[in-house]
């Protein structure tokens, strides 16, 4: 159930669901940006994506029940051997089914700090914990990438200490 409901949150996948339902051409673009593909922009498809189920929620009083059928067709519509395939990848999402299947009792915890940078490009940094243990930190570029790259880092280690 983790790696399809990963994959199905997958930033891909929420874009291709954007386009989908129509909100590629829908999305209200400066010049520059159409220009620059925005319309394409994976990032900009998955974001508007998000934010229009979500303003559904809320419209609906914070009602899952009336949400749920709309992304249910949409998620049943994407092939299990997609979903599989594609959130092998995701180094969190290795790096917490190998905590479970080692006993941990609850997921990794990810703190992530902003370190530098200017507001166009800061510096992030991220450290993975189960349970108290720091097991790996990383720097990124973005949150993200930072907590990626702190679980794959933390997947290095398990295998260099012959844990995986």
């Amino acid at each position: 159930m983790t790696r399809r409901r990963s994959a199905l949150v997958d930033e891909k996948q929420l874009a291709q669901f954007a386009t989908e339902v129509g909100l590629d051409f829908r999305m209200r673009l400066g010049q520059g940006m159409i220009r620059d593909g925005g319309y394409q922009n994976p990032n900009l498809l998955s974001s508007t994506f998000e934010a229009v189920v979500g303003a559904y929620y809320l419209d609906n009083n914070r009602s899952t029940d009336a949400v749920y059928p709309l992304v249910e067709q949409l998620f049943d519509s994407v092939p299990e051997g997609v979903v599989v395939s594609r959130s092998t990848l995701d180094s969190k999402n290795r790096f917490q089914e190998w905590a479970q299947a080692n006993g941990a009792t609850t997921p990794p915890r990810y703190v992530t700090e902003k370190v530098g940078g200017m507001d166009d490009a800061p510096s992030f940094i991220a450290f993975v914990y189960v349970g108290d243990k720091i097991c790996g930190e990383a720097k990124g570029r973005s949150k993200k990438d930072a907590e990626k790259q702190a679980a794959e880092n933390a997947l290095f280690k398990m295998k260099k200490q012959g844990l995986l």
